[in-house]
Parts: structure tokens; sequence; C-alpha cells
């Protein structure tokens, strides 16, 4: 038992003596305390100067120091909690609790001083790349990029953000790429200090490589980012070797991701000399700059690495104008600087950095330096800053491209140049070396022109197969080097300034439009000419008999839209003489037999020159490679061309539109002999009686042929951009057998068919090479096959891995696409996938009953675009939980849908349900679908992600567009894009509404505000039944639509308008006030700045400015925070509104212009009245003192219109006395009435005589009479009539006399029954 109880008593008797200690010992527990804290504040004061210390030398502090010191300022709150003055205290249960806290601070204290001496304070510096590197107590941050913000720039912008955040199979190695000066290198700037960049990345290394990297440099950088010290190693590999461990160390150990930044990139970087491998490591992402696309897409494979390419295009014109005015901070008001920096922005052609340089040397200098900059641009004379932009970017490429680029520079700024033109010009020019065929040096042609778009030296263009010169670039082309190293002559502009010796007989090239020139030079003699390019020449200009004189050398001739052009004729130019290049142009009687005399042609082009026959002294042409007779329409060829063209390779026929080619039997025979030669062909075989048999096509692999019809025109379309096209029309497919048209099929691109009795595709695909007979196809059109039940058999279908567009037309007992023939046995159960089609076309096919009637999935991974019409079958666009009939049923998947195109289906009661997620679709068109009653499910949160634009036209079933039930919205479902830009709804006669909203005690409605926020233009227009834009049901749901700036609603005029009252009186209850915008919706449209209305029936005001609340009336603008109302509108426009007597109404405005910092409606500039008969007058004074900035005001056809301003309804609220003037419109010079049959004053107020006897007015219409007096016009009112006169500057001597009067008196003349005002100018 004493074994027991002893322990206990000793326990107990120790914590006893441990609390009483507490009490009775509390002075000495106190005074331990200070003593013991004071070494504590020592050593944080130590410690905080070494901190200091390792920040300003960039070294590492060591880790859990700033939670040391966090640590040591809570504890020092909590010591000074115990009171000091309390020693000696008798009150024993405060000196416990003293003595207590006491205990347990000091030992608190010890553990800090403990902590505090295992900091190991090293010189190891701070690796630069570490995101966060810097302490929390550091002042230091990140810079923030210096620069402009370009709306052009979100895009690229976040592209390029998107693909850093992505994964790594998606995006690793990505490339911001464009011309020098684009932008690049800020771009990179701001992603690297972008909040979601550094977030995502632990360590961010960025280096510039530059045009003569420095590797030893490089590599000691990316070792500084990354551990703070640089490299020791001798060699590159040991170096190479260094960074390779530390960044496995950095990646493996400690888990982290590398964010590495190739800036400036010239030359293709090997990776292994950064410390990379290939691939690329798993936490590594690599971000290149670089003017050449090309080379980034080596390194990129070099890394064995998915790669992705950000183009950074120039400015809009409009931000490249403000960047440059705010730069020279030179405002519009300075007429003559801002006119001439406007044609300097565009002569830079919006290139950000040109223009910066040129603003910054036009800062704050005299107008004649500005003129004096861009006379010397339009004289392509570049600032030497502004020159090096494009010199470095130059001297990069080699010879041939450089013979490319130069080539460029003949054709006029902003030209669409083709590229065969310069293939054309290269191949007589013998530009290139071991090019024997033209094929090849087409392909060489296209290779240079890739690597020159690669280098950012020209742009892909707008028109198919041509390219462009951005303005600096041809300027510097035409300033520097075709002067300095090519003699060449260029002059597309003035020619009258031409100046022929500015180059002299040295000319090489020589390229001239030749508008408005009426002669050459008398001595126009170059005898080292080798090319000769003019352009748009009229019947006016003259060429002298000796033209050519002295041209001997002369390899080119290229004449465009030249009317009579002189051709070469002498035995002289015909030695030399390569290419005839002539298009468009008018040609002399169309004689052209004396082309044959020039036997060294190798390429002729008569290109739309409306040659009507073909001489055939053209066979005297033996060394011809190409004849190219495109669009000469009705053209007859004599027969026995086709026989000496021995080498012709390329035979251009192509008509397009007018009468083809009149083939005879002979011409037929000689080209059947031809085709086995050709390898470029273009020819249409129309009539019956000319198809080809036994044509032999097959070393063809250029060509567009068609069959029983004409091919369409589709030079500059890129949906017809290929080289490949075969085009058939024929009653029967075994026709097309003896036209052996099936050895072009396996190399065709574009094929069109149109065969009646074909009943599945490979009935024209009888061939050896089976199921891959169409193997090469990337647009396929199949119209108006009328006995055609399915399209491709499965396996056709699995052979199409390169076709892109599908379109299917009129079809009449299509049933099907893609049908199980049971051939492939062994391939149930396996995908077919599309891999490649973008576009898929299904219209007026009224037996199609199903797409794929197979059990396997279809993917369509890439499909973009959807196109239906006229598909009665089917009852819903995707699958619901119904079963309905769908077009894309469950087994069809469409990842990337981007763009529906919904028209004529007669049956479809619904699009999609709330199950369906198309979260990438981004634009909707619905047409004449009139039995769809709803557009977009009651949740339409999912779709709304990345959706631009709604259309949607003559659906007669329709009532509202988003019919919204906020209770089927998830919490999950936000949308996070804000897309959506435009709605439009046209002639659709029930719709009322544009958002109906259901719901919102839940709170969701903010997800609406999100939903529609970016949304900037809604069109209604010609929709009988239109009511509003937006009906809540619920007082708590708002909808914002901050970005609005645009509102059409509009009913045409049509006559009928017994039909619209019917409809005006069905729905209106008399009882109440119908206001367009009540003052609940009002502050939705915060940034409109148009708005258009039109036949809006019911309608008693447009704007109201109060609302009814419980305990009265209160103004609207008090519940914003006195926010004025509509302060961006800027046009106003109101048609055909029968019922409406008030635009605004409130009761009153004397408050409101109390209450309000800013004017509601203050840039209101426009205001367009037609039609609206109810109305008796536009403003009240106070209305009008708040539009200060009203330009112009056109009233028409409005017959209840008395006066424009009226205090009628105001007379509390009447102005001062008429002895004070009052300033109204300030900045109006415009004021228009037409036909105002009851129209009495303008300004409504009472008249009174003058001492002189002559009527005067009040001072509101003094002040339209003097201001529309100083702006040429003049309206008065006189004897209630109203008088508008067009004031002149000249007066006859007569009514001189006859006007003797101040303006300011308001006098009024009469003279011939007619009253003048004399102007005092």
């Amino acid at each position: 038992m004493a074994n027991v109880v002893s322990p206990v008593v000793e326990s107990l008797t120790g914590h006893i003596k441990k609390h009483l200690g507490y009490a009775i010992c509390s002075t000495r527990h106190v005074k331990n305390m200070e003593k013991r804290k004071k070494v504590l504040e020592n050593r944080c004061a130590d410690v905080k100067k070494l901190m200091e210390r390792n920040i300003i030398n960039g070294k590492e502090i060591p880790t859990g120091v700033d939670d040391w010191l966090n640590d040591v300022e809570d504890l020092k709150k909590k010591v000074q909690s115990i009171p000091g003055d309390r020693i000696g205290c008798l009150n024993m249960f405060m000196r416990y609790q003293d003595g207590r806290k006491a205990c347990e601070y000091t030992e608190e204290i010890e553990e800090l001083i403990t902590t505090n001496s295992g900091f190991n304070w090293s010189n190891a510096r701070i690796p630069t790349g570490r995101v966060n590197s810097q302490p929390t107590s550091s002042t230091t941050s990140m810079p923030s990029p210096v620069g402009y913000v370009f709306k052009s720039r979100d895009k690229p912008f976040n592209d390029a953000l998107k693909f850093l955040q992505q994964d790594n199979t998606k995006s690793q190695v990505i490339a911001l790429c464009g011309m020098g000066g684009i932008g690049k290198t800020t771009m990179m700037e701001q992603l690297k200090v972008d909040k979601n960049v550094t977030k995502l990345f632990d360590y961010i290394v960025k280096v510039v490589i530059g045009r003569d990297p420095n590797m030893q440099n490089i590599q000691n950088d990316i070792a500084l980012y990354l551990g703070g010290e640089g490299l020791l190693e001798a060699t590159q590999t040991f170096r190479a070797d260094n960074l390779c461990t530390k960044f496995k160390t950095i990646l493996e150990k400690g888990k982290k991701k590398i964010l590495v930044i190739l800036d400036d990139v010239w030359e293709k970087v090997n990776l292994q000399d950064i410390g990379l491998t290939s691939p690329l490591p798993e936490g590594v992402k690599l971000l290149l700059t670089s003017r050449n696309s090309n080379i980034c897409k080596q390194i990129a494979a070099d890394a064995r690495s998915t790669f992705q390419e950000v183009i950074i295009d120039v400015l809009e014109e409009a931000e490249a104008k403000k960047f440059f005015f705010e730069i020279t901070e030179v405002l519009e008001d300075d007429h003559d600087k801002y006119l001439t920096g406007c044609n300097i922005v565009k002569k830079c052609g919006c290139l950000p950095l040109a223009i910066k340089l040129i603003a910054s040397t036009l800062k704050s200098q005299e107008d004649y330096v500005w003129s004096d900059t861009l006379n010397r641009l339009n004289n392509n004379d570049l600032d030497d800053n502004v020159k090096e932009i494009v010199k470095i970017s130059y001297e990069y490429i080699k010879d041939e491209n450089k013979e490319i680029f130069l080539l460029c520079g003949l054709f006029p700024e902003d030209a669409n140049i083709p590229i065969e033109d310069l293939m054309r010009y290269a191949w007589g020019l013998k530009l290139f070396k071991k090019v024997p065929t033209l094929k090849e040096a087409r392909q060489r042609t296209y290779t240079c022109v890739s690597k020159l778009i690669n280098a950012n030296l020209l742009i892909s263009s707008d028109h198919v197969r041509c390219v462009k010169l951005h303005d600096i670039v041809l300027a510097f082309v035409l300033g520097e080097v075709s002067k300095e190293y090519y003699a060449c002559l260029i002059n597309h502009g003035d020619v009258s300034k031409w100046d022929e010796d500015e180059i002299g007989e040295s000319c090489k090239k020589i390229s001239l439009t030749c508008r408005g020139l009426k002669h050459f030079p008398r001595h126009f003699k170059y005898p080292n000419l080798s090319l000769l390019q003019l352009m748009h020449g009229d019947e006016s200009l003259k060429f002298s008999e000796n033209f050519y004189e002295n041209m001997e050398n002369l390899e080119v001739i290229a004449y465009y839209e030249m009317s009579y052009p002189l051709l070469p004729r002498s035995l002289k130019c015909s030695t030399n003489l390569k290419a005839l290049c002539l298009h468009s142009c008018k040609l002399m009687f169309n004689e052209c037999s004396f082309i044959g005399d020039l036997v060294n042609l190798e390429v002729l082009s008569f290109a739309h020159c409306a040659i009507r026959k073909l001489p055939a002294t053209i066979a005297n042409l033996k060394k011809l490679k190409l004849l190219d007779l495109t669009g000469c329409v009705d053209l007859h060829i004599d027969d026995g061309v086709f026989n000496n063209l021995e080498r012709l390779e390329e035979l251009y026929m192509r008509v397009s539109e007018g009468e083809g080619v009149r083939f005879t039997n002979a011409n037929i025979e000689e080209l059947r002999m031809l085709s086995s030669q050709l390898c470029a062909l273009e020819v249409e075989f129309v009539e019956k009686n000319t198809w080809p048999e036994n044509f032999s096509f097959e070393k063809l692999d250029k060509f567009k042929i068609s069959i029983g019809c004409q091919l369409e025109e589709y030079e500059y379309t890129e949906k017809y951009s290929y080289e490949k096209t075969l085009k058939l029309v024929t009653e029967c497919s075994s026709q097309l057998e003896a036209c052996k048209i099936n050895e072009m099929l396996r190399k065709t691109e574009h094929l069109h068919l149109q065969v009646n009795d074909m009943i599945g595709l490979e009935d024209i695909s009888i061939s050896p090479y089976g199921q891959r007979s169409c193997c090469s196809l990337i647009e396929l059109e199949i119209c108006n096959c009328v006995n055609l039940i399915y399209l491709f058999p499965m396996s056709v279908a699995r052979s199409l891995k390169k076709l892109e567009r599908l379109t299917v037309l009129s079809c009449s007992v299509l049933k099907v696409l893609v049908q199980d023939d049971g051939r492939e046995i062994n391939s149930a159960g396996e995908m077919i996938k599309f891999e490649k089609l973008k576009f898929l076309s299904l219209k007026k096919l009224p037996k199609l009953e199903i797409l794929f009637n197979i059990e396997d999935v279809v993917e369509l991974p890439q499909l973009v675009r959807l196109e239906v019409e006229g598909l009665p079958n089917f009852t819903s666009i995707y699958p619901d939980k119904n079963n309905s009939c769908a077009l894309l049923n469950s087994q069809v998947r469409i990842p990337e849908l981007e763009e529906l195109s919904i028209k004529s289906m007669e049956n479809l009661k619904q699009i999609w349900d709330d199950n369906n997620n198309i979260s990438t679709l981004r634009k909707i068109w619905v047409q004449e679908c009139d039995s769809l009653v709803n557009l977009f499910p009651s949740n339409p949160m999912r779709l709304l992600d990345h959706l631009e634009r709604v259309w949607v036209s003559n659906c007669r079933s329709i009532e509202v567009i988003f019919n919204i039930d906020l209770e089927c919205v998830g919490q999950v479902e936000l949308v996070t894009n804000n897309s959506l830009r435009s709605i439009y709804v046209i002639s659709s006669d029930t719709v009322r509404e544009v958002w109906r909203i259901k719901g919102g005690e839940n709170n969701y409605s903010s997800k609406l505000t999100c939903a529609f926020e970016a949304l900037k233009w809604i069109d209604i227009f010609n929709c009988k039944r239109f009511r509003n834009i937006f009906t809540p049901t619920n007082t708590n749901c708002k909808i914002d639509m901050p970005a609005l700036t645009n509102m059409r609603i509009l009913y045409p005029e049509t006559g009928n308008r017994q039909e619209e009252e019917v409809w005006s009186r069905e729905e209106r209850d008399d009882s109440t006030s119908i206001v367009a915008f009540p003052s609940n919706l009002i502050h939705s449209f915060h940034n409109l700045q148009e708005l258009s209305t039109g036949i809006y029936h019911g309608v008693d005001a447009m704007f109201e400015i109060e609302s009814s609340l419980a305990g009265g009336r209160e103004l609207v603008t008090t519940t914003n925070n006195q926010q004025p109302l509509l302060p961006n509108l800027q046009y106003l426009e109101l048609q055909y509104m029968d019922s409406i007597s008030h635009v605004w109404k409130c009761s009153n405005w004397k408050k409101i212009l109390i209450l309000q910092k800013q004017f509601s409606f203050q840039n209101l500039t426009t205001i367009f009245i037609l039609g609206c008969k109810r109305i008796k007058y536009l403003f009240s004074p106070l209305m009008a003192k708040l539009l200060l900035n009203l330009k112009k005001i056109d009233i028409v056809f409005c017959e209840g219109m008395e006066e424009v301003v009226s205090r009628r309804e105001y007379k509390d609220e009447a102005m001062t006395t008429t002895n004070k003037t009052t300033t109204f419109f300030p900045h109006l010079h415009s004021l228009s009435f037409k036909g105002l049959t009851n129209l009495k004053r303008i300004g409504g107020g009472v008249s009174a005589k003058s001492s002189t006897g002559i009527t005067t007015h009040d001072q509101f219409e003094v002040f339209f009479y003097m201001l529309l007096c100083l702006r040429g016009c003049l309206v008065l009112r006189f004897q209630n009539k109203l008088f508008v006169f067009k004031i002149d500057f000249v007066f006859s001597k007569r009514f001189e006399k006859a006007c003797r009067f101040m303006l300011f008196q308001n006098c009024i003349l009469e003279a011939d029954n007619h009253f003048f005002i004399q102007s005092l100018f």
C-alpha cells in the first residue's frame, strides 16, 4: 500500500509546490522573463541586420526566418500584457497569474533563442528565377512591363496564357512569332509577371539569345536563375552537364515547375547546351520569341515536344493612332498635325516599334518637322532605327529567298502578290539553279515564300496563293535594297514626277503604274533591263515605235490591265525574252500572231485578255513550257497549234464564265496526244462531243478539270484553294469510264459530283486502288444525285483521312451518309473517325433518316461548322432523354463544334436539352424553323462559355430567346469566358422578349450578370409582337450588360397598318402605362451608345426616370448612388411609334439635376424622330439642360409636335426670367424639321414688343437664332409661322439695302414677301 501511496503524495506535493511558487516567487519569475526578453530582442535585432544585408546583396535568407520574426513579435505582445507595476501586490490570485504566465513566456523565449542559434547564414545567392524568392518583409517586387495596353493583343496574349496553362501533352513549347518591332518581347514580359503564370511556375528562367549568342554567358545566366551562383566549369559541355543536374534536382526532389524563356531566337538552339534534355522534362515549359517561326518549329521538333505558335500581328488602326498621339501628346483639335500624324501611322503600317520611334522624335516638334517626316516616309526614306527593324531580318535570308523577296517589291503597296507570278518571273529570270521543270520551280518558289513568311518579311494574304508586304518592309525594299544593290525603278504613285535619270542605263528592273501617263519619255532606253512590268495604262498611253530598241537583255515582260500595249516584235527582243505575261489587257484587233516570232519564249500568258483566236503561229514556240489562256471566252484554236509544242508542261484554258473554248475534233485529238506530257492542266469539257476519251492523265499533279459543266470562278476563295479539282456532271456514271477519270480520283483534292444514276460513291470509283481511290480528298460536294441512297460504304469512309469539307445538297432519296455494307468483317466495334473534317453541310435531303447507319461510334474531332437545311425527319439536333429523332444521336461525337446553322427544319421541336454540353459553340444561326419553341434550354449556362453570336430569323413559334429558369442552374455551372457579343432577331413575329427570367430566390442571378456582361449589340428587326428586352418574374433578379453599346428595335414601314393595330389592341391593356426602358431596367445598359426603335406598339414613353415604391416615389438615381442614366448614349432614333407621347418621363427634373454629380444622357449628340404622331414636345427645359453635347436634331412627320422645348407640364420648374440668358445645347449645329404641321414654336415663351416696335422672343428662341445663324442656317418663328433660311456670305446690293439691323436684336425684315436676316460676318 505504501508503495502506491508514496509516489502519488510526492507527485501531488511537487505540483502544489510548483503552483505555490507562481504566487510566492512571481516577482522573480517576471524579472527573469524581462532579462531573457532583452536577450531575445538583441538576437532579433541581429537577425534583422543580417536579413537586410542579404536582401541588399541578393543572398539567401535561411528558411524559417520570417516565421521566427513573426513569432518574436507575437511573444513580445504577450510579455507586454504582464504589468510591471503589480510587483509586490498582495493580491495572491493576481501574483499567481503573473508568475505562471512569466514562467510560460520565459520557456517560449528560450525556445526562440534556441531556434535562432540553428539558423545557418550563408553567402549563397538567391536564385533569380525562383518565383516569390523575395522574402515577405522585402519592399521589392517584380517589375511591371513597360508598355501600352492594346485591345488587339488580348487574343494572342490569352492564347499564349492558355498554352502555358495546358498539359504538356497539348503544349510544351510555345512560340511568340511576328515581324521585328511587333511587340513579341513586350508580350513575353507581360506573360512573365502575370499572376496566372507566377502561380503556375516555381521558377521562371529568362535569357536573351540574340543574333550572335554567347553560350557561356547564357549558361551562366541560367545557373544564376536556378541556383543563384554562376558556373565555374571551363568547357561548354561541362557547364551544360552542371545545368542539367540543377534542372533534375529542382524537378525531381522539389517537384517544382520551371518556365524557360528564350527571347529573340534567330538560329536553332541546342537544348542540351542549356541543360535541357530531349524530350523536355515533365515539369518544364519552353517559351520562345522569334521573327522566324520555322526556327521555333525546329527547336520543338528537336525537343520532341508538342508545339503551339502564337502569331502577333500589327495594331488595329484606331489603337495605333491612339498610341502615336499619346506619345506625341497631340490632340485632335490640332487639325493639321493630327491629319499628318494619321498619315504617318498609316505609312508605319501600324507597327508598334516604328510608331514609337517616329512619335518620340516628333514630340514637341513644329508642323514643318511633321510634314517633312511624312514626305520622307512617302519617298521610302526610313529613319535609321526603323530601317534596322527590317534590315537585320533581311540579312538573315539566303540568296534565292532574297531574289523572291525583291520581286515582291515590284508590286504596289497593299497589293495581293500572286505566288504564281513570282514563279513565272523567277523562271524567266533564271533565278533558280538546277531546276529543270516548272513543277520544281513552283515548289522552289513556294519554299522561298514559306521561309519569308516564317521570317515575317512577307505576310499571308486573304487571297489564296497570294502574299503581301508590310508597308515598312516595302519601304525598305524600295528605299534601300532595290536602288543600292539591284538598280530597280519602281513607281506606283504619281508617274508625272518620275525622274528617268534617277537610275540611268544601269537599271535592271522597272515596275510602273501607268495610270494618267500619256507617253513614255523619249529616251526610254535601258540596255541592261531584264524585267519590265507595267500596270493600269489606259488607251491614251502611247508607245513609241522604237520602244523596245536597245532592250536586247529583256527576259520578262509583264503587263497588267494595259489597254493596247505595244508588244515586242523585234528579233533583238526574241533572243533573251523568256516570259511574256499579259493579264486583263486589251490587245489591238485581238491580234497576237506575231507572238510566234518570239521563238525563245518559255512562258506565255494571255489570261483574261479576251483574245478570240489562238493562231497557228503559236506552234512556232517550240520551247514553250507554259501556255495560259485562262478567261479567254469563246476562244477558237487553229488546228495544229498543239502539235509542235513539244516541251509544253502546263496548259491553262479555264473560262468559268461565258462560252468556253470552242474545241474542234482536231483540237481534241491534238490535246489527247499532248496529255501524256502535261503536268498541269486546267480545262472545261462542256459539250459531250468534246469529252476526253483515252486521254492520259498519269503525269498530272496540278489540274482543274470539269466534264459536262464549267468550273466555278474561285480564284481567290480559300474554300477552293485546291490545285487538284475534278467536277463531274453526267447522267450516267458509265460515261465517265472512257474519260479515264479514275486515274485522277486517287490524287483529286476537290471533287464535285452530279451523277444521276449513282447509288453510292463507289459507283464512280471502279479502280484498282479499291477503298483508297478517294484517299486524297479534302473537299467533296455531292449535288442533285437523284438516285443516291447512301454516300459512303464503311470501307470508303475509313479511307477519308484527309477530308476537311463535305457538302451534300438536293439528293432527293438519300437516306444515310455512311452505310454498313457488310464488307468489313473484322472491323466490328472499331471507331470511325473523320480526323480532319471541319465543315459539314447537309441541305434539302427530304428522305435522310440517319447520318451513320452503323453500330460503331463515329467521331468528328475537328468539326467546327455544321449546316443543316430541309431535313424534315428530325425533331432535334442533339439527343434528349425522350429519345426523339435527333440528327446527332448518342453515337456521334463532335467535341469542337463552334458554328451551327439551322434552316428550314419544319419539324424541329428543340435543338438541345438541359443535359447537352456543347460548351465550344461560338455562333448559332436559326432560320425558318416554325415548330421550334425554345432556342435554348431552361439552363443555358453550359452553352454560354464561348458563344459569341446568336441569329434568329423567320421563326414563328419562338417567344423568348433566353427563357431561363434559375432553379435549373446548378451551383457549379459558372460562366467563365463571357463571350456573347451580339444577338440578332429578324422577322420572327412571335418573339416578345430576349430574356425571361424565372426564379431567383436561390441568388443565382449573379451568374446571369457574368453570362451576358460582354454583350455589345442587340438587333430586333421586324418582330411585330416584341415587347421587352428583359422580363424578370422575381424582383431580386437583375441582369447587367455593361458592354452593350448598340441596340436597335425596328419594324419596317410596310403600309399594312391595319394588321399592326390588331396586334397592338390584342395585347395592350389601356389602363397601364408602358415604358420601353423602365426604371428597374435602364441601369442595365450603362454603356449603351446607339439606340434605334421603331413600330414599338403600346409604348407611352421611352425612358422612365423614376420608380414607384412603397411609401412614395423615389428617383432611380438615388438608388444607385446618384449614377447618371445612359451617360454614354450618343445616338437616339425613334420611328413610327404611334402611341408614344413622351421620350423622357419624370415628375421632378429639378431633383434630378440636384442629385446628380454627372448629367444623365450627357453624351447624347444626335436625335432622329420620324412618324411619332402623339409627341407634342421633345424636351422639358430642365431636360434640355442635361444635353450638353447635343449636336443634331431631326424631327420628321410628327404631326402632333407643337414645340421642341416646352414647360407646359412643368409649371413648378419654370425657367428663370426672360431677362436672364439661359444657354442650351452649346454644341448644336443642325436642327431639321419636316412635315410638322402643328409646330408653333421651338421653345414656349411669351412674346413682347421692343421699343423699336419689332417683335422679339424669349431668350431660349434667341439662342437658337444666333447659334444657327453662326452655323450658316437660320430658324425663325414670326406671326405663328416657322421660317428656315440658308445664310450666304455674299449678298446682293438690293438685299443689303433692305436689311439694316443688328443680329442680337433678332430683327426681321419683310422684302418681296420673304423674310431675311443679315449676318454680321
